[in-house]
C-alpha cells in the first residue's frame, strides 16, 4: 500500500508563486489575439500556460501531452479568464508531481466546468454593468466637450480590466479546485441576477439624459400656442427618447443588421428635421 499524501488543492503565496500570478495575468491580456472559428481562444490559453509546461514538463513528449491538452476547445469570457488559468496551473504542477487523482481527463473537466459560469458572469458584470456605469459618467463629460472623459473611460476601462485579471487569476491560482465551492449555481445566478438590474438602470438612466429626442411642434388651443413637447413631458419625461430606444431594440432582436438601423436611423433623423418634425 503506497503511503503517498495527496498534494494540497492549493499553492502557498511564495515569491515564485507571485511570479507565477503576474506572468499568467500579463500574458493573458493576448488571449483574444489567436481567437479563431474552430477552436475559438485554444491558442491564447495554450499561450497563457506555455512557460509553465515548459519548466513542468522537460520531457518532449510530456510536453507535447501537455500542449495538446491544452489546444482544444476553449471559450470563456476574457476578462475573467484568470480563475480558470490559475486552477490549471496548479492541477498541472500537481499532476507533473505524479498525483494519482489527476490526470488529463480531470484537467479538461476542471476548465470545461468552469468556462460557461464565468463567461455569463463576465457578460453581465463587465459588459452590462461595470462599462456602461464608466461610460454613463464620462459620456456625460465628454458632451460638455471635456476631452478627459474620453481619457478616463480608455484608462478607467484599462484600469478595472487588469485589476480584475489580476485578482481573479491570483485567487484561482490560491484556492486551486477549491475554487468551484465559491461559485456555486446559486451564487452565479445572484451575480448575474444583481448585474443585470444594474446594467438595465443605467441604460435607461443614459436613455433620458444623454439621448436628445425632442419636437418643435405647436398647437393652438383658443387663443393660446401650446409646445406639444411639454405635453409630452408631463405625460412621460423623455417619451421620444425611449419610443427611439425601444424601436432600435425590437429591430436588433428582429436580427435587423445593426448597420442598417444606423443607416436607417441616421436618414430618418435627416427627413424629420428637415421637415420640422424633430428639433
Amino acid at each position: 500500500m503506497s503511503d503517498t499524501k495527496a498534494p494540497p488543492a492549493s499553492e502557498p503565496d511564495t515569491a515564485e508563486t507571485r511570479r507565477e500570478i503576474r506572468r499568467l495575468t500579463f500574458r493573458g491580456l493576448l488571449v483574444q489575439a489567436g481567437f479563431n472559428y474552430e477552436r475559438y481562444q485554444n491558442l491564447g490559453f495554450w499561450w497563457m500556460m506555455r512557460p509553465l509546461l515548459d519548466k513542468l514538463y522537460p520531457g518532449k513528449a510530456e510536453r507535447a501531452a501537455a500542449y495538446q491538452r491544452h489546444l482544444v476547445y476553449f471559450n470563456t469570457h476574457p476578462w475573467l479568464i484568470g480563475p480558470i488559468a490559475g486552477v490549471t496551473a496548479v492541477m498541472e504542477r500537481q499532476r507533473a508531481n505524479r498525483a494519482e487523482n489527476i490526470d488529463d481527463e480531470t484537467i479538461s473537466s476542471v476548465k470545461i466546468g468552469l468556462m460557461a459560469p464565468l463567461a455569463g458572469i463576465g457578460d453581465s458584470l463587465v459588459f452590462g454593468t461595470l462599462r456602461p456605469i464608466l461610460g454613463a459618467v464620462c459620456a456625460a463629460m465628454a458632451v460638455t466637450g471635456n476631452v478627459a472623459g474620453a481619457l478616463i473611460f480608455f484608462f478607467g476601462l484599462l484600469a478595472i480590466q487588469f485589476g480584475i485579471r489580476f485578482w481573479t487569476t491570483s485567487a484561482g491560482y490560491h484556492t486551486g479546485v477549491r475554487f468551484f465551492d465559491r461559485i456555486s449555481p446559486e451564487t452565479i445566478d445572484r451575480i448575474r441576477r444583481g448585474a443585470t438590474m444594474v446594467g438595465l438602470a443605467v441604460a435607461g438612466a443614459l436613455v433620458a439624459t444623454l439621448l436628445k429626442v425632442q419636437t418643435p411642434w405647436t398647437y393652438t388651443n383658443g387663443h393660446q400656442k401650446i409646445k406639444l413637447q411639454d405635453q409630452l413631458d408631463a405625460v412621460l419625461p423623455a417619451m421620444l427618447p425611449l419610443a427611439v430606444t425601444l424601436l432600435v431594440f425590437v429591430l436588433l432582436r428582429r436580427r435587423v443588421s445593426p448597420v442598417w438601423v444606423l443607416l436607417g436611423t441616421l436618414v430618418v433623423g435627416l427627413v424629420l428635421g428637415y421637415f420640422g418634425v424633430l428639433g
